[in-house]
């Protein structure tokens, strides 16, 4: 359920900064989004094992 809520608000973020025409909070760069992307995973499967 938290990886649902996680992925629409991520999605609502986005969205919203390319309607307002505000810079997005993420990296600029296919490596740098594969980063956040990589962190993300971590961070979801950490919370598997505790």
């Amino acid at each position: 359920m938290d990886v649902l809520i996680g992925g629409i608000l991520g999605l609502a973020i986005g969205a919203l900064c390319r309607w307002l025409d505000i810079p997005s909070p993420a990296p600029p760069t296919p490596i740098g989004a594969l980063l956040v992307v990589a962190m993300t995973a971590g961070f979801v499967i950490a919370g598997n094992f505790t």
